[in-house]
């Protein structure tokens, strides 16, 4: 892993969380507001580095299924209102 890895793999999410974050932080430049730089240092953090609030993908779902994992036949029971 080379040291300028984190310059591949960039999509819309990760883009707009850099644009968010240098925002933030000019925002906050221009402002003299500790907690905006602080909010726009994380952003620029999370675009550069590529991980999200959760680590890097521990929100996501599966895409496939795994082995011993079959439908189930879900049952309905009506009910009537008399």
């Amino acid at each position: 892993m080379s040291f300028f890895s984190f310059l591949s793999g960039w999509n819309v999410v990760r883009i707009l969380r850099l644009f968010i974050g240098l925002a933030a932080l000019a925002a906050a430049y221009y402002e003299h507001d500790k907690l905006m730089g602080l909010l726009g240092a994380v952003f620029t953090a999370q675009a550069v580095f590529n991980v999200g609030c959760c680590g890097m993908s521990a929100c996501s779902t599966d895409a496939y299924r795994k082995p011993g994992m079959e439908e189930k036949e879900i049952e309905f029971e009506t009910i009537k209102k008399d």
